[in-house]
């Protein structure tokens, strides 16, 4: 059993401190987040105590106003008796009244809840003939108590707190004075630069009333009763909001009523827009009398940072401490190999002498092997070498083969006129005619001289060369090309077109082998046009910089589409008796003087045929003699 379990070992350590790992990052974080989520509860739970405090003394200080306006004789006898200089006295009343107590504005109702007296009387929005009689705060005033109530002005649309009093006389309620208080500049108070906090009051129907966000204010969080409802569509306590659910999700609920939700946060201050969503922990504090309630929130976002940092320190710290343990496991483990090491390593090294010797005299033996081969590889060098060079001579010897039928041609008409003209020789001489045999022997003597010529360019072009790059005449060349290929039977058929440059090109090839490279391209071209038709070549000289170029081309058929690829390649050839070499070998003596040779067939419009590029290097010296020349 034990030595089934040993191979899971190994595997089981990283699982093991993996799991540790995610367990320890996991448990710091949820601590310190719930640490400072307590910190953060307590001193939220201060900060609600603090605001609603200063609510209500904000709002108690206005609870004297109307009380003192309505122990007013003068505001008893307008309610009594009203008249226009009543009215007058009590407008002027309350203007100074709110001056001094710096409310929204202070305003008599009679007992049918008409507005008789304001100070803002002089106002486009006075309240001055409203009746005001729906709103609860004359409802409660009028049977007796004190009204208080918060809601948008019907008459100035602008939201504000609203605190009544009775007026009484003789036992009986002739009427109220109603103050209004406008509670922006507690909202202002709470909208601080750099304030991380939300507040918010609602009412007793749950509808936000008050808020540093304008974009929550006249919302619920919950959907409201049939019942609050109705109550304020009748008291029209907000006009014509609709009152929608402010959108949020309570994640966690806390005993004292506090909780953890999710809002969308604002993006500016100033700014109504909403951006993005955020944890807020809640804390709700209970307002006095009003049944309101103050809501103050605040970002989760620094408690989740905390939390997340000491998560990851106390991943860094558990990681350290493995990667500690792993380096000392380690340590004493190569300590532990090292020994072995040592040990292994001298049974080794006296096993690699052994083999060293061994080795030695097996390297002794390939050793010799290779420099055998070595040798033979150069001899076959050597002889690739001297094959190659045949084969070009070869090729030579071959155009010759080719080219003895027409000089055969050539020279059959001097022969014949040689016997013909030494036989009258011999008369002329016996008849005593000496200038008529003077004139035939200096006649056999020209012919002679030409039969001379033709075999020396047979003598000349059977030579063997060594010379790659020297300079040569292009147009020397081709002439001594031409006076090969006029003693080939049917030259006569054969037009050439030359175009050449005003000044000769001197070039670096052989002699010998231009000339050979022409007499094939000629030669080839002249086999390709069928015999029955007369062969037209045009020979072209250009130069491109340091380069000639020479285009070589016919009036035949072109070269087959299959044999472009395979033209230059030894022994391939399209003709029928033909033996590969010539094109092989030509593209051979340019590729030894670094140059090139090419073919493409000419298109229907370009009149037909395969043309053949020569790309020779001209010679530098006469570059740079042309060169001096154009400074002088």
């Amino acid at each position: 059993m034990a030595l089934g379990k040993w191979p899971l070992r190994p595997a089981l350590a990283p699982l093991l401190a993996v799991g540790s790992l995610v367990v320890l990052t996991w448990a710091s974080y949820a601590w310190v987040k719930q640490r400072q989520l307590d910190e953060l509860h307590r001193t939220l739970d201060s900060r609600a105590e603090l605001y609603a405090a200063s609510i209500g003394g904000a709002l108690n200080k206005y609870e004297f106003l109307p009380l003192a306006v309505a122990q007013s004789d003068a505001v008893a006898q307008l309610l009594e008796q009203p008249s226009a200089d009543k009215v007058t006295q009590i407008n002027a009343y309350l203007v100074d009244m709110n001056r001094r107590a710096g409310a929204f504005a202070v305003y008599v109702l009679d007992d049918k809840g008409t507005t008789l007296a304001s100070s803002n009387w002089q106002d486009r929005s006075s309240y001055v003939g409203v009746n005001y009689g729906f709103r609860p705060y004359f409802k409660n005033a009028i049977a007796g108590g004190i009204g208080r109530f918060y809601g948008i002005g019907f008459s100035t649309f602008e939201a504000g707190y609203f605190i009544s009093q009775p007026v009484q006389r003789d036992g009986r309620i002739i009427g109220i004075v109603a103050a209004k208080v406008n509670l922006d500049w507690i909202e202002q108070s709470w909208r601080t630069p750099g304030a991380g906090e939300q507040i918010w009051v609602k009412d007793a129907n749950g509808v936000i009333i008050l808020a540093t966000t304008p974009a929550f204010k006249f919302k619920t969080l919950a959907p409201l009763s049939p019942d609050a409802k109705k109550d304020i569509s009748e008291q029209r306590q907000f006009l014509q909001e609709n009152l929608p659910i402010l959108p949020h999700k309570v994640q966690r609920q806390f005993a004292d009523g506090a909780s953890v939700m999710t809002l969308e946060r604002p993006q500016t201050s100033d700014s109504p827009a909403l951006s993005g969503n955020a944890d807020y922990l809640a804390v709700n504090r209970a307002l006095g009398p009003l049944q309101w309630q103050i809501t103050v929130l605040a970002e989760l976002d620094q408690v989740n940072e905390a939390a997340r940092n000491a998560a990851i320190a106390a991943a860094l710290g558990w990681a350290l401490l493995l990667l500690a343990l792993m380096y000392a496991r380690q340590r004493r483990r190569r300590i532990a190999d090292k020994l072995n090491a040592q040990q292994t390593l001298a049974r080794a090294y006296e096993q690699l002498e052994i083999k060293v010797e061994q080795r030695t005299a097996d390297l002794v033996h390939a050793n010799g092997r290779l420099q055998a081969e070595v040798a033979e590889r150069e001899r076959a060098e050597q002889t690739l070498r001297y094959a190659q060079a045949e084969l070009v001579q070869s090729g030579k010897l071959a155009a010759i083969g080719q080219m003895a039928a027409g000089v055969t041609h050539e020279l059959n008409q001097p022969l014949a006129a040689l016997q013909t003209f030494s036989d009258n020789a011999k008369v002329f001489l016996a008849r005593g005619q000496i200038d008529d045999a003077l004139d035939n022997l200096s006649t056999i003597s020209d012919l002679v001289k030409r039969l001379g010529y033709v075999t020396s360019q047979l003598k000349g072009f059977a030579r063997r060369s060594d010379d790659a790059r020297k300079p040569v005449s292009v147009r020397q060349a081709f002439a001594q090309t031409m006076l090969q290929i006029r003693t080939r039977k049917g030259s006569q058929r054969l037009t050439l077109h030359e175009s050449w440059l005003e000044d000769d090109i001197i070039v670096l090839c052989n002699a010998i082998g231009l000339e050979q490279v022409f007499t094939n391209l000629i030669t080839n071209a002249m086999d390709a046009v069928p015999e029955s038709e007369p062969v037209q070549i045009w020979f072209q000289v250009r130069r491109e910089g340091s380069l000639a170029v020479l285009h070589i081309t016919d009036n035949g058929p072109g070269i087959p589409l299959a044999s472009l690829d395979k033209i230059f390649d030894p022994f391939y050839t399209t003709k029928e008796h033909g033996l590969g070499l010539g094109l092989s070998i030509s593209a051979g003596i340019l590729r030894a003087a670094g140059s090139a040779l090419a073919v493409r067939n000419r298109s229907a419009q370009e009149g037909g045929g395969a043309q053949f590029t020569i790309t020779l290097s001209c010679d530098p010296g006469l570059r740079d003699k042309e060169t001096s020349d154009a400074r002088e």
